[in-house]
């Protein structure tokens, strides 16, 4: 039986497409749900725990501005395990991606832990959100943008499939986020890793940024993005700028690239949907995540349910190696900390007339964090084809939750999988600081910096 556990409140409202929430309604934050829209309380049999505000205190052991985050559960035993050999056991909480990895490789293991919510927020961020609820809206039925809404979850009750999207594509990063050295590894079938792309990722969140609320409505971008790639040698040099807005339409993705043997700053219009994803050697689109439109997809809202998924993933990120976690068809098992929480799941099917590689996708959104934990990626035939999975932490120094960027996707056609942005080597770092000023995030500085 399906443990669909969706509010009969949801369902009344999944149709409606663009319509905020009342007053009434928004009353539930708070209360019955928490500021940020989550359901509050325990599940049915407590392995799901109430929520009490999340990880906010530094474990020992951790160094500030280290950039490496220490787990706080490191003492902890995994509860029990789910293989190919009982899966059917558990498989109302099991997503269809991870029954496949299961069915397609024995030696894939889910090890499930105590379960930590773990997320907080800025409390500037909570404090507005209600008023987002009331006043955020999509801009149209096609979930082309939004209007309404700053520095908060824009949707915590959310109607429809597109809304539950937009939280993740505008949900909590921090302010600012700096990622030193992360890197990209295709393996093989054979198991042999493959250095793909390496460097650095400065990131303004403007949209989570209470001090840019101008900026954010002068030019309307929701944040900012800058890649600086140091390795591989055919990569060493390039760049790529990102700008993703308040609405896709109006006014459009915004990217350029810097490619050294050129020496220019190029507009880069095909920097999303479905084009290959350079970093990964084409091993991923890049709207993989769900990062650009909406326009290509009918998007439904199926519920929501409990589900294994990573969370807290603070090992495999920063203290596994590259020689441990990078086995055969899938990360070393031991290495991946799974837990069971409450996800909203949304189906993403082609529209008619419309091209993709990909003819239908199933996001798994964490109630708490809004952000994608697991996804699955069917191909123009209808069959399963990649299995991405989303290895997420609380920056506890920060209120800030860390998701989207650390990930693994796993080709089923292939059997091989791609470690996307590990920063297990002694040189990567994940910071929160305000080390670049807005003039960094321009095609004009970046060829600049190429030049020099």
């Amino acid at each position: 039986m399906k443990r669909l556990i969706i509010s009969g409140f949801a369902v009344a409202l999944m149709h409606s497409a663009v319509a905020a929430v009342t007053a009434v309604e928004a009353e539930q934050l708070g209360s019955s749900l928490t500021l940020f829209g989550a359901e509050a309380g325990a599940n049915a049999n407590g392995d799901i725990p109430a929520y009490t505000g999340g990880l906010t205190t530094a474990p020992a052991g951790y160094v500030p501005g280290s950039g490496k985050y220490v787990n706080p559960f490191a003492d902890e035993k995994p509860l029990y395990s789910v293989s190919a050999v009982n899966m059917t056991e558990y498989s109302d909480y099991l997503t269809e991606g991870t029954k496949a990895l299961m069915e397609a490789y024995p030696t894939f293991r889910v090890d499930v832990y105590q379960t930590h919510r773990t997320v907080a927020y800025p409390q500037s961020a909570l404090e507005s959100t209600k008023d987002c609820a009331v006043n955020a809206r999509l801009t149209d039925a096609q979930g082309s943008g939004f209007t309404g809404g700053f520095n908060c979850v824009l949707f915590p009750i959310p109607q429809n499939g597109m809304e539950v999207i937009w939280n993740h594509k505008t949900r909590a990063l921090g302010k600012y986020q700096t990622v030193i050295d992360a890197e990209v590894y295709n393996v093989g079938s054979n198991g042999r890793a493959v250095l793909s792309t390496a460097g650095d990722q400065y990131y303004h969140n403007v949209f989570w940024d209470p001090d840019a609320r101008a900026q954010f409505e002068g030019d309307r971008f929701v944040s900012m993005l800058r890649n600086n790639y140091t390795r591989p040698t055919r990569r060493a040099g390039e760049m790529l700028l990102l700008k993703d807005p308040d609405n896709d339409q109006e006014v459009g993705r915004m990217a350029w690239s810097y490619l050294p043997g050129q020496r220019r700053v190029r507009l880069a219009p095909d920097v999303g949907h479905d084009a290959p994803n350079p970093s990964t050697s084409g091993m991923t689109t890049y709207d993989d995540n769900q990062i650009g439109g909406l326009e290509r997809f009918d998007w439904v809202l199926k519920g929501k349910r409990e589900m294994l998924v990573p969370y807290n993933n603070y090992d495999a990120v920063f203290w596994t190696s590259k020689e441990d976690l990078l086995t055969p068809h899938h990360a070393k098992p031991e290495a991946i900390r799974w837990e069971k929480h409450r996800v909203w799941i949304v189906e993403a099917s082609l529209k008619e007339g419309q091209r993709h590689v990909y003819s239908k996708r199933r996001y798994y959104i964490d109630e708490d964090s809004w952000a994608i934990v697991a996804q699955e990626s069917y191909d123009a035939q209808g069959n399963l084809w990649r299995v991405p999975l989303f290895l997420s932490f609380q920056a506890y120094d920060q209120q800030v939750p860390y998701s989207g960027l650390s990930t693994m996707y796993h080709d089923l056609n292939t059997s091989g999988w791609t470690m996307y942005s590990l920063l297990s080597s002694n040189s990567s770092k994940l910071l929160y600081k305000e080390g670049h000023t807005d003039g960094f995030f321009t095609a004009e500085e970046m060829a600049g910096s190429g030049v020099r």
